[in-house]
């Protein structure tokens, strides 16, 4: 800045302890937002936006602030000498910022698809685990060749007669399951595994340890993220799918 600026080298020096101070809190702050965002999910044009905005408050923080500090410490009308530096502050802080966002996407989008990986593994341990506990504490006695042709739901004072063909989905809900219909939704007071075991299983797939749908419903199959899948049922309803359950709809599919 010495070429732009008149004044002692203590005022410099001062400046840049200010920017530099000021550039570490930005910088992690910076990073905090970018370890808690969602980098793929969003369409690239959204994803320009936030950075272009992203942008926009770096900038005005490290220039607006620094040049306040300064007029703070220093004596009046101090400040006046250090507007010509504006434009070069300006640009010095677009190049930083760039710069870091490039480190942060590389570093956070490649911890994020190894995550993702793990994930997968322990999702489908837990599948696994969470069926061999509802087999353990499970009440239901009846035997496993028997398949339901209907699902009797209390409904009040009434009793809700739910033919198998009108099942969209199943959803657990604690110890209990919610089943979504073309008519409604309706809490019955009864295990995932019951259903999986007794349900057609040409028809009924359990796609995620907390899900099991009808096959007659699919509308499509999108892709939620690497290795995910997202299934459009009719009613707008959306299940979201496991590894293993989507390895099993594509069996049943023949796909």
């Amino acid at each position: 800045m010495t070429p732009l600026i008149s004044l002692p080298a203590s005022y410099l020096f001062l400046d840049g302890i200010v920017c530099g101070l000021l550039l570490a809190t930005l910088s992690f702050l910076l990073k905090e937002v970018f370890r808690y965002a969602n980098h793929k999910s969003l369409p690239m044009t959204q994803q320009i936006i936030n950075y272009g905005a992203l942008a926009v408050l770096f900038v005005l923080c490290w220039v607006g602030i620094s040049l306040l500090v300064l007029n703070i410490l220093l004596p009046e009308g101090t400040i006046n000498f250090f507007f010509p530096t504006i434009p070069i502050r300006i640009l010095i802080a677009l190049l930083v910022y760039g710069l870091l966002i490039s480190l942060y996407r590389s570093v956070f989008i490649k911890e994020q698809e190894q995550g993702e990986d793990v994930n997968i593994e322990v999702e489908s341990e837990e599948i696994l685990n969470l069926e061999s506990h509802e087999e353990t504490v499970t009440a239901e006695k009846a035997p496993e060749d028997e398949l339901l042709e209907h699902v009797a739901v209390k409904n009040g004072q009434k009793i809700d007669l739910i033919f198998i063909n009108e099942i969209i989905s199943i959803q657990a809900e604690g110890d209990y399951v919610m089943i979504f219909t073309s008519k409604g939704k309706y809490l019955k007071e009864q295990t995932m595994k019951y259903f999986a075991d007794h349900l057609p299983k040409n028809k009924f797939v359990r796609v995620h340890r907390s899900n099991i749908i009808n096959i007659d419903y699919i509308q499509r199959i999108e892709l939620y993220e690497k290795q995910n899948q997202v299934l459009k049922l009719h009613n707008n309803l959306q299940v979201k799918m496991s590894l293993a359950g989507y390895k099993e709809l594509k069996k049943v599919l023949n796909l």
